[in-house]
């Protein structure tokens, strides 16, 4: 059983695998692939779609080379990277097999601010406080400052 992964994008970015902080992950492009996936994680992500927002000045077959060499810098950095990755010839995805333990601050900070919403509505000023205190305890900062590729400005 591999450990439980902690993603943290808000503020510095930083991967905790178990106790264990993963410094493998230390580039800023594979950071950037990791963000992109992780919180787009809903759907799988085109390659040729990723490859185009990570290499926009390249020429397109540059561009799938950059990203292959990239996924393959991934799975060897990331722990247990099987577990977590779903990649065909078409698509990247990040996707948790079942029974996989991960946490991601931004979910959970996303989860306590619905929390707070949905207490708000219900005049719950107990729940309420509560909701905003764990919001208040995940915000680290930005969504990761030091990334200046585009597809993080939106």
């Amino acid at each position: 059983m591999i450990p439980a992964l902690h993603i943290h994008l808000l503020g510095d970015f930083l991967l905790v695998s178990g106790e264990t902080p993963v410094t493998t992950v230390n580039v800023p492009r594979l950071q950037s692939l990791l963000a992109y996936l992780v919180l787009h994680r809903n759907a799988p992500q085109n390659r040729s779609h990723l490859a185009f927002l990570l290499w926009s000045d390249s020429t397109e077959g540059q561009a799938h080379t950059n990203l292959r060499k990239l996924l393959y810098q991934l799975r060897q950095a990331l722990p247990g990277a099987g577990h977590f990755l779903y990649a065909d010839k078409h698509n990247l995805q990040w996707q948790p097999a079942p029974g996989t333990a991960w946490a991601f601050d931004v979910q959970d900070f996303e989860q306590a601010l619905a929390d707070a919403g949905q207490a708000k509505q219900a005049q719950d000023t107990n729940s309420l406080r509560q909701a905003l205190e764990q919001a208040v305890h995940l915000y680290r900062g930005e969504l990761l400052p030091s990334c200046y590729d585009e597809w993080i400005l939106p």
